[in-house]
């Protein structure tokens, strides 16, 4: 049985871990990874610069008759990892599907509510109107891929990518990345009491060069606001405030501290399982706060107002306020710290039944059951 991985964005090593990838390596399957970006989004690699990960079993195809060769010595005892969602990549998948005797699997393990749930309604008339135009539309018509297995995270992940399924796939229901990554985590050690601050990468992602976002943003103004705030949060609670650095970030790259504020990189669950309450502009990884049951608290100011939306959509989902830090009512941000309604959220987005086996511990039994 050989398991090739096919990733949408060019190869990282948090890539390496989170889609399994090590897990099979380490458990001595043959594993390979097909990163297929120079098809998909040539312009990618050039213009984001991040830390990409490689090793001697990751290849890039420069196109897709290299793939099509490729995945046509495939067995149908192996199988086919696949990350890809666009429609582009559909019609790629299809492709190969038509070349080769493999199976193909997909892990749907981080659905959000930014998909789901809208504090605009233009967005979810459109939202409520896109599965007839998917359904009838020749364009998204062609864009179905019918994947031989589906491991969904979560209730939500079937809703959100229902074009991926068909009456002959089958389906596994397990836990969303988040929620595994939950399981064995051990919290963060810290001399003193700290809250953390989950960095959404919002004011200068590298996505956005990819996706010709145009919004110009104040750097420098959103970092002194976010760092008066935190000394805010210091003085008033006596506690420490650390920076959970998100994985692609530039600001915080190679940093261990800004202006007196620590940075953590690649720790966010163990900062969160130590933490006394997390805040936030709108994160996937509030997952970690509702899995451990801390309080959190959602914030935005003017620098940020383009992201006013994204946030909304958690708030909504998480039946809680945003504070604007720009005009900070106090007695709003200590009201946030005690609402925790996160039972729905959890089993919408996280989980089907809290199952505590590892998402990958039940692919692999369920591979071996059917190669």
């Amino acid at each position: 049985m050989k398991i090739i991985f096919i990733p949408n964005l060019p190869y990282t090593y948090r890539d390496h871990e989170r889609f399994g990838v090590k897990y099979f390596l380490d458990k001595g399957y043959d594993v390979e990874v097909m990163d297929v970006h120079k098809i998909l989004l040539p312009k990618y690699k050039e213009q984001v610069d991040i830390e990409y990960y490689t090793f001697s079993k990751h290849w890039e195809p420069n196109n897709v008759d290299e793939i099509i060769s490729s995945v046509k010595q495939l067995s149908s005892e192996d199988f086919l990892f696949f990350y890809i969602n666009s429609y582009e990549g559909m019609k790629l998948l299809n492709q190969m599907k038509d070349n080769t005797r493999a199976k193909f699997i997909t892990y749907v393990g981080g659905s959000i509510p930014t998909s789901t749930v809208f504090c605009n309604k233009v967005k979810k008339i459109k939202a409520l109107l896109k599965p007839l135009v998917k359904k009838y539309l020749p364009k998204y018509r062609a864009m179905r891929f019918e994947t031989d297995i589906f491991v969904s995270g979560s209730p939500k992940d079937e809703l959100i990518f229902p074009y991926l399924i068909d009456k002959n796939t089958q389906l596994i229901k397990s836990n969303s990345r988040d929620y595994n990554l939950c399981l064995n985590s051990k919290p963060y050690q810290n001399s003193k009491p700290y809250c953390v601050f989950l960095d959404t990468d919002v004011i200068d992602a590298s996505d956005y060069i990819l996706f010709g976002n145009n919004i110009q943003k104040d750097i420098d103004q959103y970092m002194n606001k976010l760092i008066k705030f935190f000394k805010w949060i210091e003085e008033e609670y006596n506690i420490e405030v650390i920076i959970a650095a998100h994985p692609k970030s530039r600001i915080y790259k190679d940093k261990n501290e800004i202006d007196g504020i620590k940075i953590e990189h690649g720790k966010s669950v163990e900062l969160v399982q130590g933490c006394e309450f997390v805040i936030n502009e709108g994160t996937t990884a509030i997952s970690y706060a509702v899995y451990f049951e801390k309080p959190s608290v959602f914030f935005t100011f003017k620098e940020i107002d383009f992201f006013y939306e994204h946030c909304c959509s958690f708030t909504k989902a998480l039946k809680k306020e945003i504070i604007n830090i720009d005009h900070l009512d106090i007695d709003l941000f200590k009201e946030e710290l005690l609402n925790k309604n996160y039972k729905d959220y959890k089993y919408q987005y996280l989980t089907y039944n809290d199952d505590k086996i590892y998402t990958f511990d039940k692919i692999e039994t369920f591979l071996k059951r059917v190669k």
